[in-house]
């Protein structure tokens, strides 16, 4: 498992095959803060945590059902009793992934077909261990915190309420030297271990061990809805459909009015987006997830362009040839100063935004210890992250706006 710290770097610079049958028991009845239910809506036979108390062939135990239209890396498919999530690619090469879970208190269905081999988890779940600070705000937004036994590294942690329960030990750390500690896992026996997308080779000895590893590989997607929509991935472990929805319609209504002004805002302003990184500049393309958040900002960039689904290696050379004169600088890095900007590289004081002073830094809100709440609620709420960029690029058309994430890199 890699830790937070490398998720925000992979982040920065880009902006396992299925195990035997396991079947995962649980029944929930926790709520965390804020929460309007605590799973699905309870049917005839259904107790109001979820589970199952006079199961009956046939019937619909899933009233509440998640649509998705943005994301196109997960899939949900349901059946009486038990729904098919399919991860279409749960880290980058691997082939894709099915999971079953099916109503806590009904019979664990036949897994025969493309399910053969398939992990089966009982919902809603109960425990859940965490591999990326970007699952906690979709647990929060669900009110299910308490469900989170366990994260990778609480370094990064963000959140008061995580951060607080780290603490006092009511979650645990379980991966040391960028890896999953599998001994800790096993002994923990939580529900699932939701990985953040990436590969670890704990992870089959998890699966052989009867805990679920059930992949979130949001950070795939580059709609910035199709991110926020992992949202109805954990509500379906979590047995909240319903309220899934709720959270995700409101962020897509609030994202979709953000980009309405900023299209009446008038002309594009000219970005230029990201720094170096170990000597390159990795540009994102124009089909990536920072370019669609910048076009829908009603900004434009030097390769916004150019169609392909991988960020641009360019020399610094290359980025002053076509970005000199951009408006606006928006950097991913933890700078403080235009004094740090310019140590850091000094060729960065030839760009125009930094001699105008609009350069602007995804640091506003940075615990002592690192942890950025960019990088950990920006992707649940990327209607945040746009007004953000929406009030940099045209202040006009958000007058009232405070920054959630930005703030201006001064002298």
């Amino acid at each position: 498992m890699r830790s937070f710290i490398s998720r925000m770097v992979r982040r920065s610079a880009v902006v396992l095959g299925v195990g035997s049958l396991m079947v995962v028991t649980a029944c929930s009845g926790q709520t965390g803060p804020g929460a309007s239910s605590t799973a699905a809506s309870p049917t005839a036979g259904t107790a109001a945590d979820g589970c199952v108390t006079d199961y009956a062939a046939g019937r619909d135990y899933f009233p509440d059902k998640s649509e998705v239209k943005y994301a196109k890396n997960f899939s949900l498919t349901y059946h009486d009793s038990y729904q098919v999530v399919t991860v279409e690619q749960p880290a980058p090469g691997q082939p894709g992934e099915k999971y079953v879970f099916y109503r806590c208190g009904t019979p664990v269905p036949e897994l025969t077909g493309d399910l053969a081999g398939a992990q089966a988890v009982s919902v809603p779940i109960k425990s859940l261990f965490s591999g990326s600070t970007t699952h906690l705000p979709l647990l929060d937004e669900l009110g299910q915190l308490s469900v989170l036994k366990g994260v990778t590294d609480g370094t990064y942690v963000t959140n008061p309420e995580v951060r607080r329960m780290i603490a006092e030990k009511q979650v645990i750390q379980y991966a040391s030297n960028q890896a999953a500690d599998s001994e800790v896992v096993i002994s923990s026996r939580p529900d699932v271990v939701l990985t953040e997308g990436t590969d670890d080779p704990a992870y089959p000895v998890i699966r052989q061990a009867g805990i679920a590893v059930v992949a979130n590989s949001e950070w795939l997607e580059q709609d910035p809805l199709g991110r926020a929509e992992w949202i109805k991935f954990v509500g379906a472990l979590t047995g909240q459909e319903a309220q899934a929805t709720k959270v995700f319609d409101q962020i897509e209504l609030d994202y979709q009015n953000v980009a309405a002004k900023a299209k009446e805002a008038g002309a594009p302003v000219t970005v230029l987006p990201g720094q170096m990184y170990q000597g390159n500049w990795w540009m994102p393309a124009g089909d990536l997830y920072v370019a669609n958040l910048i076009a829908d900002a009603n900004g434009t960039y030097g390769w916004s362009d150019v169609r392909q689904n991988s960020s641009l290696m360019l020399s610094l050379e290359d980025v002053l040839a076509k970005s000199r004169d951009a408006d606006v600088w928006i950097m991913t890095e933890d700078v403080k100063t235009l004094e740090d900007v310019a140590k850091s590289d000094p060729r960065y004081a030839e760009f125009k935004a930094f001699q105008q002073g609009n350069v602007w830094s995804n640091n506003a809100k940075v615990t002592p210890e690192g942890g950025n709440d960019y990088w950990e609620r920006g992707v649940t709420r990327p209607d945040l992250v746009l007004a953000d960029m929406v009030k940099i690029l045209h202040p006009d058309a958000l007058p009232d706006r405070e920054f959630e994430f930005y703030r201006q890199v001064t002298r």
